[in-house]
């Protein structure tokens, strides 16, 4: 799922870029609704498989939120020099690295046997 929202991600917000006017308008609104899905996806790949630490993890996850101000920060520094448009490059570069890191973690995660693409029998 990771991977697949951080390319509709891309898409969506290189269409934004292109575009002016109400598709534009549209494909940046649906920037938020891929985004909304990425959070629960990074949280659970991040902290699979650290057993004993899954808190102290957490713990770190929850901090480095604090992080993303930089992107905005960066992403105005951008709008200044440039356009607003122009902008949003920092955020294709964003979903860029979480596609990234969605390909890269399922390799780590297989390596210690752990499989999120198994389907586990049971529920409704």
């Amino acid at each position: 799922m990771l991977l697949i929202f951080s390319i509709l991600g891309i898409i969506a917000t290189a269409i934004g870029m292109a575009t002016t006017g109400m598709v534009s308008v549209y494909a940046f609104t649906s920037v938020g609704l891929f985004c909304s899905t990425l959070w629960p996806c990074i949280f659970t790949l991040a902290l699979a498989g650290l057993g004993k630490s899954t808190s102290q993890g957490s713990s770190f996850l929850v901090m480095m939120i604090m992080g993303g101000g930089i992107v905005s920060w960066l992403q105005g520094i951008i709008a200044d020099s440039t356009s607003i448009h122009y902008s949003y490059i920092v955020g294709i570069i964003c979903f860029a690295y979480l596609a990234f890191y969605a390909i890269r973690v399922k390799s780590i995660l297989k390596s210690q046997g752990i499989s999120y693409d198994s389907q586990v029998s049971g529920g409704h």
